[in-house]
C-alpha cells in the first residue's frame, strides 16, 4: 500500500513538473513571436520616424500615443554598456510585462515634459539594471526620435512608494522591478533607476 501512494505522488509530481515546463515553454514562445512581429513593426515606424526633421518641442510625442495601442511596442529601451535591449509596449498588466517592458499609463511619453515610467520583470528583460551605474546612458527610440537618458540616481523602496512613477518637473525616465533580483517568489521590494533626458529641448531622428 505504502509503495502505491509513493508511486502515485511521484506521479502527480511528474504531472506537476510537466505543466510547469510547458506552461514555460509556451509563455517563452508567446515573447519570441512578440518580438519578432513588433520588431518588424517598430523597425517600419522608426524608419518613417527618420524622415522628422528640426527640434522636437515639449509635448511632441504624437507618434508614440498614435502606434501605443494594446498589445504593440511604440519604442525600444536600451542601456549599452549593460547590453539591455527589450521592446516598450504600453500598460504594466501581466500579459504585457511577460512580452515586454510595460509603460506606466497615464504617465508622459518621451518628448514630452515629465516622467516617462516603465516597468519590467527582474528575471527577464530588467534583470541587467542589477549592475546599473550612475551616468549610465539609457536609450529610448520611438517614432518622434531617440532620447538620451543619464542615470542620476537609484533605490530601493517599498512597493506602497507609487511617488516614484508620478509627473516630473523635467524630462526624466523612471525605470521599476521588483527587489531582490535573486529572491524566490513574489519579491517584497521594488528597484528604482531614475535618469535625466540629457538634452531636454531635442532628439535625435529615429532610424530603422
Amino acid at each position: 500500500m505504502r509503495a502505491l501512494v509513493l508511486r502515485a505522488g511521484e506521479r502527480g509530481l511528474l504531472a506537476v513538473a510537466l505543466v510547469c515546463i510547458g506552461a514555460l515553454a509556451m509563455a517563452q514562445a508567446r515573447a519570441q513571436l512578440f518580438t519578432a512581429r513588433e520588431g518588424r513593426r517598430l523597425a517600419s515606424l522608426l524608419g518613417e520616424g527618420s524622415t522628422a526633421r528640426g527640434p522636437m518641442r515639449a509635448r511632441e510625442a504624437g507618434r508614440a500615443r498614435a502606434a501605443a495601442g494594446a498589445g504593440h511596442a511604440w519604442g525600444r529601451l536600451e542601456l549599452p554598456r549593460l547590453g539591455l535591449s527589450a521592446l516598450v509596449a504600453e500598460g504594466v498588466d501581466a500579459s504585457t510585462l511577460s512580452v515586454a517592458a510595460g509603460h506606466f499609463p497615464r504617465t508622459a511619453f518621451p518628448g514630452e515634459r515629465g516622467n516617462v515610467a516603465l516597468a519590467g520583470h527582474r528575471d527577464t528583460f530588467f534583470r541587467a539594471l542589477e549592475h546599473v551605474r550612475r551616468n549610465d546612458v539609457v536609450r529610448l527610440a520611438t517614432p518622434d526620435g531617440i532620447f538620451e537618458y543619464r542615470v542620476e540616481w537609484r533605490a530601493v523602496v517599498d512597493p506602497t512608494r507609487t511617488e516614484v512613477v508620478a509627473a516630473t518637473h523635467e524630462p526624466h525616465l523612471t525605470l521599476v522591478t521588483c527587489y531582490p533580483f535573486t529572491f524566490l517568489g513574489r519579491a517584497p521590494l521594488r528597484y528604482v533607476v531614475r535618469a535625466r533626458q540629457t538634452d531636454s529641448s531635442g532628439a535625435t531622428p529615429a532610424r530603422s
